[in-house]
């Protein structure tokens, strides 16, 4: 059983995202809350109250409107593609995307959020776009971002990028059983970056402590950390990227390589993000 939250903004990019959230209902028997939240644009300036008030409210029935005709579609969506039987509860909201989304949370508890991605503007926001990006560093439970030419072709193989460290346990510890129902390997890639190479016993302490579950352990050394994750993508097929967020953007330590490389590459490959605060 899982229970997901996905925020939309009606875009191809986020129906995509739908349907592989879909996908991941359907074969852990989850549910699936949809939240659309919009932000009525503000009116000042010589205007009477009673005209704002009014203005707002015909806004508000828009949106409610547009909400109803969205979920009409998107159930339809679900239909075509033999997902209908997937338990789905659609909400709107009106305010900022991650106040909302930080306000469900706190009233429901859910295993994950699932939201699509595509490029916008700035680094980071190329890599996952701004939306995303804003979620992830300002939410406490992991998030799945979905490229948007990401297909759902199940979930053999999960990469998790790490350097054998507390948080790091604890993520893969809550990881595991999402990949049991798929029975699914996690393979713990870890780069050696020039002279910083992990003590030996400290890697022992996780082969030992993780040695009953399908987890494996891959360690490579180079200064480029993305061409050694990207590589052992390629090697054993992974199906999805997994990290801890860190103090430090997790962007600038995961991708090194150029802007055209990141993208070719998370087109197509969902990453999915614990926060480090979360297990504080």
């Amino acid at each position: 059983m899982i229970k997901i939250l996905f925020p939309t903004d009606y875009s191809a990019t986020a129906n995509n995202a739908f349907l592989y959230a879909l996908q991941l209902c359907k074969n852990y028997d989850g549910e699936l809350l949809v939240l659309h939240s919009y932000t009525p644009n503000i009116i000042s300036g010589g205007i009477s109250s009673q005209m704002t008030d009014d203005a707002a409210t015909g806004r508000t029935l828009g949106a409610f409107d547009l909400f109803k005709e969205k979920v009409v579609e998107m159930r339809k969506l679900a239909e075509e593609n033999n997902l209908n039987n997937i338990s789905m509860k659609f909400i709107l909201e009106e305010g900022e995307l991650v106040q909302n989304i930080q306000d469900v949370i706190s009233q429901e508890k859910f295993d994950m959020i699932i939201i699509g991605t595509t490029g916008n503007s700035g680094f980071e926001n190329k890599i996952l776009g701004s939306k995303t990006s804003a979620v992830i560093k300002n939410v406490n439970i992991p998030v799945l971002s979905i490229p948007h030419l990401c297909k759902f072709e199940g979930i053999d193989a999960v990469g998790f990028t790490t350097i054998f460290d507390k948080e790091d346990a604890l993520a893969l510890k809550r990881m595991i059983p999402f990949t049991e129902n798929n029975k699914a390997d996690i393979y713990c890639i870890h780069i050696n970056k020039g002279k910083e190479l992990m003590p030996s016993e400290q890697i022992t302490e996780w082969k030992a402590q993780f040695k009953n579950d399908p987890v494996f352990f891959i360690e490579k050394s180079g200064t480029k950390i993305v061409k050694g994750i990207f590589d052992a993508i390629e090697e054993h097929s992974i199906d999805i990227i997994s990290c801890v967020t860190r103090n430090k953007s997790f962007i600038d330590r995961l991708f090194e390589a150029s802007v055209a490389e990141k993208l070719s590459y998370h087109k197509r490959i969902p990453l999915l993000t614990f926060k480090e605060d979360m297990f504080k």
